[in-house]
């Protein structure tokens, strides 16, 4: 296709230059004199209808206004009247209505009367005497809703009602006044307004007009009709069973209006009469202009030839410039030169084309013909302006060629071009191209063709399976497509599956089903035609569903049926769709149930035939009572029904009638209606009822679908929105509206209290006058491309006051846009947050500083610490990282308080600071730790010596004393040093590595330095697994209770056992005491492990009891830190309480250290001890230091000597006395003493004859679990040594 337009030629040129230039220029002036009167007409029509809207607006507002006036005057003049009257709880009396009355009627000239009302509605006191209302008067109580006051009318307008109510906690009254139609006047004079609004005053329970305010209207002429008022809003007054009423005069509207309406048009239409005569004037030149063209133009178009005329002037000129002489040279230079086609066809003009030609062709001017001809734009072709240049070359008398050209209906039309070309060259100016039209003849050519491939083409585009079968064979004859292809196998699979495949592919269930069917056809004779559906296996493994149908296609002479035809369709996708619409159909019921809105239909004669279930959440009430009473029983305000009611009546009418439903089909949109509907619980809410006409095809008529819609959160919404307009006011934020092009139109009180500006100042005027000069054109293109691209923007901005004060601020900015999307307005939002910064900046020193000492805390030394590691990292450099913790820091910290502690803690940081340099940094992780990041070095030796040095000045710091409370304390540092990258690159490897080197530092003696090497993580990572099992031990049943038993002193009876805890862990089997005991306490678990032991050794000694295993009692010992809790007293008589143990069975064995630590404290713990009836044991006596005074005092049972002074018994001289010293001792104080670690017999014989109570020791029994120790020490074997 090409883009070439045909040149304009000369001769048309020469004909265009005839017509008149001064003629076509009136003639476009005239028409812009018009088009400007058409639109100078619209305009004032527009003009007209939009003052007229206008003033209906302006009714609406007055309206509006007069209703918010009335209810202000209402409650005015309800509060005045409540100041007048005394206060009263109870009836006044009859003789004081008549003053009060005459002094209330000096205020309130229309008062007729006044009477009390009590709360159940009698009238009490009357000054009429009689009452004419009593009747009236529980209604409108009913009506009151206990207000404060009330408004109403009598029947008839006689009186207008004002009910004032009289709280008192012991009664309720009334005070009811009466006022005559007096009272209408004065109300209509207090709400006078300058616009005059017409208005009338209506009772919303009777709709009866009380009071109206309507201007006169002028008599109406016999040939106007005098249009009524327009009702233009209707408002409810409140505390009042009024309602006011506000009407439009629109026929006043137009009567005021319509003069200067038509003087404007008279005057357009009398300006309109010159360019009309300019418009005559110039018909009549061109219709003589154009007579002289006719004549020619008749003679061309009348030939009945298809006629083209060619100017082939100005193309010889450009193949001699060219230098082409053949058509073989032209190929040549077109291959070369693409452009140089275009620049050849440009010079191939049509200038004439007959009638004939323009209808052959279908265009309707000579370059259209260009186009289709010449230059190829519908030709498949490509046109033949290239053989005729080519034939021009070629020197050729005559050219014949046959082309296609596509008409606009998608046919093709066959054209025969001929061409004769003059013999001489002036001549070329004017060549006669014909053209024949030859359709018919090629499409009678082409039928033959297209009818013999029709069929084949029908049964080959059929979309279901259509196919042939031979009845003897049971071969396939003839298939439109192939099964097994279809069902997506391939050639080599089909050929390996033979030449009856589909026997194969049917599902096993079908085939027979499929030849008990064939079989019954032959034996009925193929009288009945077969239709079942098959399944076959698709090469996805999934099943196709086709619907078979077969009938009989041929017969022999016998009537025997030989072939058959039959048709296969797939249904899969058709019957999956039924099952989906099915399913559909359901999920709709279920949505239609489930959804919140109520939904109901009719029939067609409106009968009410569906409720959806939502009614119940909506309206409270069950489907079945709306079928029974209607749903209409729910309206509160009956008169809301009359649109509704209206749209029944012309649906009943519309009924049986073709025509009538018709249009109301095409005149009936969704209809809205908005009801207050009662629930039954009896409140009110308000309803969206959207109501539809429902038609089925060929426009029949189905009945009514109405949604209705709970819209109180609508409702809510919109006094939201008036809430909306009262924040804006009121809020503490500055808010500031611009237009769209940023100028400022509004803004709050609160920008004034913050930027000192008033509002009437910055109207009109650009935000930037608030912003800091500095940030203003980097900042705004940046927070300007954020609006656009998001729609909105916040952010901190630095801004200025009115005194020129700069200020941090809080900015929000967003752009609305209007219903189309388009920009509206910008809305920014500012707040001072000086005073949040200023909290910001203490957050953050209190988030990355210690309080204490002001140092960096552990979050901003790890990422210091981090960052170093990345740039040594990039530099090969070393990092040197200390830890240090202070060496009895504890012991000062409780003995002086945490005061002295802390001056302690400022000291030593000051310290540190005075051994680094000032690009080192000194953090305090918590406690007495400090951590030490020296700046990288370039090598390992300069990072060694730097830390040396630094660790050495730390020490020698610490030699001077700290000075506390007017005292000298010393204390000490043990440091952990690690360097990077050789203890670790990563910062918790790093500080692990170097906590480790400090630990081992305090191992060694405490007041060194120690680089931390790889060994030291293998004990440490043994302490951490260690650590880790232990934790779950207790949870895993690993701890276990061994058994060593205790005898008298000689040796003979079993008097108890002494439970020693054993932890049998998973992989490392017993682990000594010694090992997991120590770490038990530090990670603080002894207290539950202990409570553990004294529960499973209570409970194993009653076991033993109750197997009549005699082992008097059992002894637990008790840690420091279980002693100490306070509560070891109530989980000791829990335990006795839930194994039914007697307390004098169980002996707690203390050492003297838990004792005299806090003896005051020790003494209470041992009297509640004691009170339970346990025994108390010293364990390891003799190896503390306890004083005997205490010792007289405590209340204790037993005095175990320590293992360390039997050893040596009985050759050594000072164990020998110190044994006999401490039974000597226990005796005088009333004390039993058990001795420990007895071995050998010769200790025995010698604690026996000094008179020891009782021994414990290898000699008797090494620890073993409680089954050894029943099977050891069952039955009788109570006595050992005999």
């Amino acid at each position: 296709m090409t883009d070439l337009t045909q040149p304009s030629s000369s001769r048309k040129a020469s004909a265009a230059s005839g017509q008149s230039l001064r003629g076509s220029l009136k003639g476009a002036l005239a028409i812009l004199v018009l088009l400007l009167l058409a639109l100078l007409f619209w305009q004032t029509f527009d003009q007209y209808r939009h003052t007229l809207a206008e003033r209906r607006q302006h009714s609406v507002d007055a309206s509006a206004e007069l209703a918010d006036r009335l209810n202000l005057s209402l409650d005015l003049e309800a509060e005045r009247t409540r100041n007048l009257l005394p206060r009263a709880t109870t009836p006044p009396d009859a003789d004081s209505l008549t003053p009060l009355l005459n002094r209330l009627h000096q205020h309130l000239p229309a008062l007729d009367s006044i009477a009390w009302v009590d709360g159940d509605g009698r009238i009490q006191r009357d000054s009429l005497g009689a009452s004419p209302d009593q009747a009236a008067m529980s209604e409108l109580l009913r009506l009151n809703h206990d207000q404060d006051h009330h408004f109403s009318n009598a029947a008839g307008n006689a009186f207008v009602y004002l009910l004032l109510r009289e709280d008192d906690q012991a009664n309720r009254g009334y005070w009811l006044l009466r006022f005559g139609a007096e009272w209408y006047r004065q109300l209509g004079e207090r709400l006078e307004h300058a616009s005059h609004p017409q208005w009338k005053l209506e009772n919303g329970q009777t709709a009866e007009v009380i009071s109206e305010h309507l201007e006169s209207h002028p008599a109406p002429s016999p040939t106007t009709e005098d249009a009524p008022l327009q009702s233009v809003m209707l408002a409810f007054i409140d505390n009042s069973d009024w309602q006011l009423r506000g009407f439009h005069d629109a026929e006043r509207s137009r009567r005021e209006l319509l003069p200067a309406l038509v003087g404007k048009a008279m005057l357009g239409l009398l300006c309109a009469l010159l360019p009309l005569l300019a418009l005559f004037n110039m018909r009549r030149r061109n219709l003589m202009l154009q007579e002289g063209r006719r004549r020619y133009q008749d003679i061309f178009d009348s030939t009945g030839v298809a006629l083209c005329v060619l100017d082939l002037s100005e193309l010889d000129p450009i193949l001699d410039r060219l230098r082409l002489r053949s058509r073989f040279e032209l190929e040549q230079r077109l291959e070369a030169d693409p452009a140089l086609r275009d620049l050849l066809l440009r010079e191939l003009k049509v200038t004439e084309v007959n009638q004939v030609a323009l209808q052959l062709l279908g265009v309707d001017c000579s370059e259209g013909a260009w186009r289709h001809l010449i230059a190829g734009n519908a030709l498949e072709n490509g046109g033949v302006g290239m053989q005729l240049v080519a034939a021009l070359l070629d020197r050729q008398a005559r050219l014949e060629l046959e082309v296609r050209l596509p008409t606009e209906h998608g046919l093709e039309q066959h054209l025969w071009l001929m061409v004769r070309f003059p013999e001489q060259r002036r001549d070329y100016q004017a060549v006669i191209l014909s053209i024949s039209d030859i359709t018919s003849r090629k499409r009678v050519e082409l039928s033959l063709l297209e009818r013999e491939s029709f069929w084949s083409d029908v049964v080959r585009t059929v979309p279901d399976q259509l196919y042939v079968q031979d009845v003897q064979s049971l071969r396939m004859i003839f298939s439109n497509r192939h099964l097994g292809q279809t069902l997506g196998y391939e050639r080599h699979e089909l050929a390996r599956m033979g030449e009856f495949f589909w026997e194969i592919l049917l599902h096993p269930q079908d085939a027979e089903l499929y030849r008990g069917l064939r079989r019954q056809q032959r034996e009925s004779g193929y009288v009945e035609q077969l239709h079942c559906q098959l399944r076959f296996r698709h090469h996805d493994q999934r099943w196709r569903r086709y619907d078979i149908r077969e009938q009989v296609l041929t017969r022999d002479a016998a009537g025997q049926v030989t072939r058959i035809i039959g048709v296969a369709k797939d249904v899969t996708d058709q019957l999956e769709a039924s099952e989906s619409l099915r399913d559909s159909e359901q999920r709709y019921r279920m949505l239609a149930e489930s959804i919140s809105d109520v939904i109901f239909s009719t029939d067609d004669q409106l009968q009410l035939n569906y409720v959806s279930p939502s009614v119940r959440s909506v309206l409270g009430y069950d489907v079945e009572w709306i079928f029974s009473n209607g749903w209409q029983s729910t309206i509160a305000n009956p008169a809301q029904l009359a649109g509704l009611y209206t749209l029944v009546e012309r649906v009943n009418r519309a009924l049986g009638d073709a025509a009538q439903l018709a249009a109301l089909r095409t005149q009936v949109p969704t209809q809205l209606f908005l009801f207050d509907c009662l629930r039954a619980d009896g409140r009110k809410i308000p309803i969206e009822l959207r109501l539809v006409l429902v038609w089925y095809e060929h426009d029949q008529f189905g009945g009514i679908l109405g949604v209705g819609r709970d819209i109180s959160q609508q409702r809510r919404a919109e006094k939201d929105l008036r809430m909306a307009a009262t924040v804006f006011e009121h809020s503490t934020s500055a808010i500031l509206i611009t237009d769209p092009a940023g100028y400022i139109v509004q803004a709050n009180e609160a920008f004034s209290r913050v930027s000192g500006y008033a509002v009437r100042d910055v109207l009109d005027q650009v935000p930037s006058m608030l912003t800091v000069d500095g940030q203003q054109d980097s900042h705004l293109r940046y927070v300007l491309k954020q609006l656009h691209q998001r729609g909105s923007w916040e952010g901190e901005v630095w801004l200025k006051r009115r005194n020129g004060e700069h200020y941090p601020a809080w900015v929000g900015i967003t752009a609305v846009l209007d219903d189309e999307g388009d920009l509206a307005s910008y809305v920014c939002f500012f707040t001072d947050i000086s005073e949040r910064k200023a909290s910001e900046q203490r957050i953050h020193r209190l988030a990355y500083y210690d309080a204490l000492t002001h140092l960096p805390n552990r979050t901003l030394f790890q990422d210091r610490l981090h960052t170093a590691l990345q740039q040594a990292e990039r530099h090969k450099s070393w990092v040197v990282l200390m830890f240090l913790d202070l060496d009895r820091f504890k012991p000062i910290n409780d003995s002086l308080g945490h005061a002295a502690g802390d001056r302690m803690l400022k000291d030593m940081a000051e310290r540190l600071l005075d051994c680094v340099d000032d690009d080192d940094t000194v953090a305090r992780m918590g406690g007495d730790e400090f951590t030490l990041l020296l700046q990288p070095r370039a090598t390992r030796e300069m990072a060694l010596n730097r830390a040396i040095h630094v660790a050495e000045q730390i020490l020698a710091s610490l030699v001077r004393p700290f000075v506390l409370e007017n005292r000298e304390f010393f204390v000490t540092a043990s440091i952990g040093i690690a360097l990077s990258p050789q203890d670790g690159s990563e910062l918790s490897q790093l500080m692990k590595n170097a906590d480790t080197a400090m630990y081992h530092a305090k191992e060694r003696g405490k007041n060194n330095f120690q680089f931390y090497q790889a060994d030291m993580n293998a004990s440490a990572l043994e302490r951490l697994e260690l650590e880790s099992d232990l934790r779950h031990a207790l949870e895993q049943n690993e701890f276990i209770l061994y058994y060593q038993p205790q005898f008298s002193g000689d040796g003979k009876r079993l008097t108890g056992a002494e439970a020693l805890l054993r932890w049998r862990h998973p992989q490392r089997g017993l682990v000594p005491p010694g090992e997991f005991i120590p770490v038990m306490e530090e990670l603080g678990l002894v207290v539950d492990v202990g409570d553990w032991v004294i529960a499973e050794a209570s409970r194993q000694l009653k076991a033993w009891h109750q197997a009549k295993v005699r082992v008097p009692k059992v002894s637990v010992n008790i840690s420091a830190r279980q002693f100490s809790d306070g509560q070891l007293g109530n989980r000791i008589a829990a335990i006795l309480k839930d194994t039914g143990l007697p307390p004098a069975c169980l002996e707690l064995e203390l050492t003297e250290s838990i004792l005299m630590r806090e003896v005051h404290e020790a003494m209470q713990i041992l009297d509640s001890l004691k009170n339970l009836g346990l025994s108390i044991a010293v364990d390891d006596f003799g190896t503390g230091y306890s004083s005997l005074n205490y010792l007289k005092q405590f209340p204790i049972d037993v005095l175990k000597i320590d293992r360390t002074f039997v050893d040596g018994l009985p050759e050594g001289e000072q164990d020998a006395q110190i044994a006999r010293a401490i039974i000597a001792m226990a005796h005088s104080l009333n004390l039993a003493v058990i001795a420990e670690g007895v071995e050998t017999h010769e200790q025995l014989e010698f604690l026996r004859e000094h008179g020891c109570d009782e021994v414990q020791g290898y000699l008797f029994g090494r620890p073993m679990p409680a089954n050894q120790f029943e099977a050891q020490f069952s039955n009788e074997t109570l006595f050992m040594l005999d």
